[in-house]
């Protein structure tokens, strides 16, 4: 018999860090592949392939032989690549609709819920939950944000970011440069998204941390 699989689809990189720490944390990581637009052999790791990548994943599921038993996607709901939250709630959930899946008639009105939908004929359950809290414009980085312990050195490098004359980024960007720069003055520079959970920077207690939690548990 095919091994039964469970897959958490995220945007690049920086997200398997992050989530790879916090399924592990979690007692997770050894039931779940996370896994980029690049693990199926696309050039770049963008939320742009997700619907290709939800076409192809249902197709796997649907087959006999199909081992995909839980399937979980996470995205950010930045404004700059995507048009913020209900953009990429409708281009997500209309792809999902397009094989079947339930879809409520309207996106989310409480923060912090995260969806599951379910399929009439026996798929498995597709989880949903568009950063930071599937409900605002944002990205995995607010989150991040708004539950870090110790927000003293947070709020000095929002000040430095504030003052610069000319900055080069987004202004949709400016939490993610906030919170890059405050890592960049941890004990060792240059970590990636990974060391807030393995170096005890944020707060996994949290009523933000523990309803995304709650939501990673439910669909896995």
């Amino acid at each position: 018999m095919t091994e039964k699989t469970s897959i958490l689809l995220v945007e690049g990189e920086g997200d398997v860090d992050f989530f790879e720490a916090l399924l592990r944390k979690l007692q997770l990581l050894d039931q779940v592949n996370i896994t980029p637009p690049k693990s199926y052999g696309l050039r770049t790791n963008t939320v742009g392939h997700f619907p290709k990548l939800i076409d192809l994943l249902i197709k796997q599921a649907r087959q006999e032989k199909g081992n995909i038993q839980h399937l979980g996607i996470v995205a950010d709901a930045d404004y700059v690549s995507g048009g913020g939250f209900q953009t990429r709630w409708e281009t997500l959930t209309t792809k999902l609709a397009e094989n079947q899946y339930r879809i409520p008639r309207n996106s989310p009105k409480l923060p912090y819920s995260g969806s599951i939908f379910s399929h009439p004929n026996g798929l498995p359950p597709i989880g949903l939950w568009l950063m930071p809290n599937h409900q605002s414009d944002g990205m995995l980085e607010d989150l991040i944000e708004q539950t870090v312990y110790d927000k003293t050195l947070l709020a000095v490098a929002q000040a430095c970011i504030e003052k610069l004359p000319n900055p080069l980024f987004s202004p949709y960007h400016h939490t993610k440069a906030m919170v890059y720069t405050w890592l960049a003055w941890q004990k060792r520079p240059g970590q990636t998204l990974d060391i807030t959970i393995n170096g005890d920077l944020i707060n996994l207690d949290s009523e933000e941390m523990q309803a995304f939690i709650k939501w990673l548990r439910d669909v896995f």
